[in-house]
């Protein structure tokens, strides 16, 4: 029977998920810019189609108002707001999402990529993040004395190889508190298949009966089915039987592929109950020593304690023995004995605590994590029930029994990582619970810190316990390091660096896989979860890294780049039409020439021809210094002023221009002057209007709206077809497009073909060129444009070379966005 104590919120599961929940949603990056975007087009749009009808009524008068009204707003509308971009930007998105997803990337938010292409700092946890998670226990420290792998086992024979009596104290009360204060257990619902010897597998099920103890005993086994020639014989466990080998190298053998068990449980328990299991008999340890009382491990205390009754005394007493593990830095300061190789326990003095701090830190020099060992034995009633509230069991006068060293190697592609994004301008923190010695040991091996005296100031060292403490000052000195490295910290003090960091306006990505991490996770702006973490902190996080490897981390950040990148190449691309657009009407309103389009013209190039082009941007591969930029400032948007100089000012004039001579040429080749369109849209041009005359020649209304007709084909030609030649500046912002590739986006080249085919048919086909108001032009239209634009094209060449060449110019950064 239980007893409820908390429910809800007043517990500790409750209270994080309220610190989780009770953060406000967060709102992405790229969801602020595309709104303010939004924003400002809805201010633009109406302001520029009043200003257009004013300009329209002064000229023509305000007769036919209702008209003059519908096709301002109309063709300014239509023409500013760009139809396709919700299309286009969702489809970027998705080809990111899906690009990550084969780097074990599972992005929860489209739209987070985006942040993570600005961010400025990855906090990262060590284990399993930038090392592999594969713990094994190396070393053992007892009295002064390394054991380099296993306590020996050759003078023993083999009936006693897995018997834990065959070793005497210390020794043997480790390896106990190894297979007894430990959370970990094989994984027994998994077939595994242990090979002694060629004569005979052994399968290890935990539903199937004990049978054999000698290898001599093999035909009296009970014989399942063969597999590849060799017989399989049942056990119940492992550890219930003596094991029949009959060399020592055979036990050698047997050893190394009880190490490739799976196995269930935190990567260091898991390693210290593989140890364990290569040397006794965990199961039978287990069954022989019962727990009558637990404190798990959690992050703050950095311990785990069991409790076994040893025997029953008389008058209702019993011998217990209390077994503890953990951080062996704080177990130590629990102990006042220390037992050395005699089986002695000898005071715990200042010359054995130097001794013990030596090896502690020998061991974390080369990147270990030590974890100590203690216990004590005491005599409490029989029935007596322990209680962590009540704090009734020792927790001090303990007797240390020495340590063991756990290795966990970094990753093969983590230094690769690391480097790429200190390239890029990113600063890595390396947040880790382990010791100072082991956390600035691994930090050496995967280059996140280097000891040479001219790097020292890039980087610094903090300890968790020290965070509390730090001023506004200290954080402003943290803050400007290239790499820092936490030891000792708690999940708490990980929300606290997310907050020190953001309000020195940092774009920090932060990773977590526990439940604790979740605030941290849901506070950061962008929280990274582990596949192999807990549901909760996958909640949290926004993005989920399946394979708990850093390096996904980095790629996906070049990812976030390049996706930010690409929706500002799609904004470069597409927007400039809209100038020339507008002036297709402007001319009319403001000079009375004829009308160069119309709002079917318009909607036939924002929906119909600019949205293949712009759903291959989507497609568009990285430029060769994408990851050697420093990130994106924190004002910079997507749709910048100097983009909107660029689209709205220079280039969208200079691509006006390549209309308007497309334009004239329609009315040259008919032999008409451009100087006699000014003000003739008043009274010609029109199906009331009458006769033109220029150069002596006279236009019936009929042949003035078939050549009006061609003039607003032509001017369709010079937007669609100098937009053909623009999408391959578009498609790079400061690589030349000779070095990136004209065909390194097989995407574009078909957008531009299906382009050309769908302007082809808007010009020629008869019946949908009457449709949209135009008529077939002349070959020479199409040549006036196609040179135009390649000097424009050459134009954004020794743009994007000043930009190379003079970055920080500040006439330069005029034209850079």
């Amino acid at each position: 029977m239980g007893v409820v104590i908390r429910t809800g919120v007043k517990t500790v599961i409750g209270q994080i998920a309220a610190l989780t929940t009770g953060q406000p949603p967060k709102k992405s990056r790229l969801e602020k810019q595309i709104k303010f975007f939004v924003h400002f087009l809805l201010i633009l749009a109406p302001a520029v189609g009043t200003i257009s009808m004013i300009v329209g009524g002064l000229t023509f008068g305000w007769g036919n108002w209702i008209l003059l009204l519908s096709t301002s707003y109309a063709v300014c509308a239509i023409a500013l707001v760009p139809e396709g971009l919700s299309a286009t930007v969702t489809s970027i998105l998705t080809v990111v999402a899906r690009r990550l997803e084969k780097k074990s990337v599972y992005l929860k938010r489209l739209d987070i990529a985006e942040a993570l292409g600005s961010a400025k700092i990855i906090a990262s946890d060590k284990t399993g993040t930038l090392t592999k998670n594969v713990m094994t226990v190396t070393d053992m420290w007892i009295d002064d004395l390394v054991i380099h792998g296993f306590p020996r086992l050759d003078d023993h024979t083999l009936r006693e190889l897995k018997t834990l009596e065959t070793f005497k104290p210390p020794i043997s009360d480790i390896l106990l508190a190894m297979a007894v204060c430990n959370k970990a257990d094989f994984d027994y619902d998994k077939d595994v298949k242990i090979d002694i010897n060629e004569k005979f597998t052994m399968t290890l099920n935990r539903d199937q009966s004990s049978i054999a103890a000698k290898a001599k005993q093999a035909p009296a086994f009970a014989r399942l089915n063969s597999q590849d020639g060799a017989t399989r014989t049942t056990h119940r466990s492992i550890y219930s039987t003596i094991l029949p080998f009959s060399s020592f190298g055979e036990f050698l053998r047997y050893r190394n592929l009880v190490s490739k068990r799976p196995a269930l449980g935190a990567a260091s328990d898991v390693a210290m109950l593989k140890y364990a299991a290569q040397v006794i008999d965990v199961g039978k340890s287990r069954r022989t020593n019962p727990v009558v009382f637990e404190i798990p491990f959690n992050s703050k205390r950095k311990w785990q304690l069991v409790i076994i009754k040893k025997r029953i005394l008389a008058n209702n007493q019993a011998k217990y023995k209390l077994i503890m593990k953990g951080a062996s830095d704080i177990l130590i300061k629990k102990c006042d004995k220390i037992m050395n190789m005699n089986e002695e326990e000898v005071p715990l003095d200042e010359n054995e605590r130097a001794k013990f701090e030596r090896a502690v830190e020998t061991f974390g020099e080369q990147g270990r994590r030590v974890i100590g060992f203690a216990q004590v034995e005491f005599v409490e009633a029989g029935n007596f029930t322990f209680n962590e509230k009540a704090g009734n069991y020792p927790q001090e006068g303990l007797i240390f029994l020495g340590t063991c060293a756990i290795m966990d190697p970094p990753r093969d592609e983590t230094a690769d990582a690391i480097k790429s994004c200190k390239d890029a301008g990113i600063r890595i923190f390396m947040v880790t619970g382990d010791p100072h010695t082991t956390a600035k040991a691994i930090a050496e091996q995967i280059g996140l810190i280097d000891e040479k005296p001219a790097n020292q100031s890039n980087w610094e060292i903090g300890k968790g316990e020290d965070i509390p403490k730090l001023t506004h000052r200290d954080w402003g000195r943290l803050a400007a390091r290239k790499s820092l490295v936490f030891s000792r910290t708690t999940p708490e003090q990980k929300l606290l660096i997310v907050e020190e960091m953001q309000k020195r306006k940092q774009v920090i990505a932060m990773t977590g896989d526990g439940v604790n991490d979740s605030p941290a996770l849901k506070k950061a702006d962008i929280g990274v979860g582990m596949g192999s973490g807990g549901e909760v902190a996958k909640q949290a996080a926004d993005i989920i890294l399946m394979n708990d490897n850093f390096a996904s981390i980095g790629a996906s950040i070049k990812e976030g780049r390049l996706m930010f990148e690409n929706i500002k190449k799609l904004m470069a691309y597409v927007m400039p039409h809209a100038i020339t657009e507008l002036w297709g009407i402007w001319i009319y309103y403001l000079f009375g020439m004829p009308v160069a389009t119309n709002s079917l013209i318009v909607l036939s190039m924002d929906l119909g021809t600019e949205i293949p082009p712009g759903i291959a941007m989507c497609n568009e591969p990285f430029e060769s210094d994408i990851m050697e930029r420093p990130p994106r400032q924190n004002g910079k948007n997507i749709v910048s002023k100097a983009l909107l100089f660029y689209t709205y000012g220079y280039l969208g004039f200079l691509q006006a221009i390549a209309c308007f001579l497309s334009y004239c040429y329609i009315f040259w080749s008919h032999g008409i002057n451009i100087s006699d369109l000014w003000m003739s849209a008043l009274d010609h041009w029109k199906a009331d209007g009458t006769n033109f005359t220029s150069n002596g020649h006279t236009f019936t209304v009929d042949e003035q709206l078939y050549i009006n007709r061609q003039a607003v084909s032509a001017w369709q030609v010079g937007i669609v077809f100098g937009q053909m030649f623009h999408l391959f500046s578009a498609r790079s912002l400061r690589e030349s497009m000779f070095k990136h590739g004209f065909f390194s986006n097989k995407s574009a080249i078909i957008a531009v073909v299906l382009e050309f085919i769908m302007l082809m048919v808007f010009v020629y086909v008869p019946g949908i060129n009457e449709f949209l108001g135009g008529a077939p032009v002349p070959v020479w239209c199409w040549v006036i444009v196609a040179v135009y634009s390649i000097g424009i094209f050459f134009f954004n060449e020794i743009r994007k070379y000043c930009i190379r060449r003079w970055p920080k110019n500040p006439i330069v950064r005029i034209f850079k966005f």
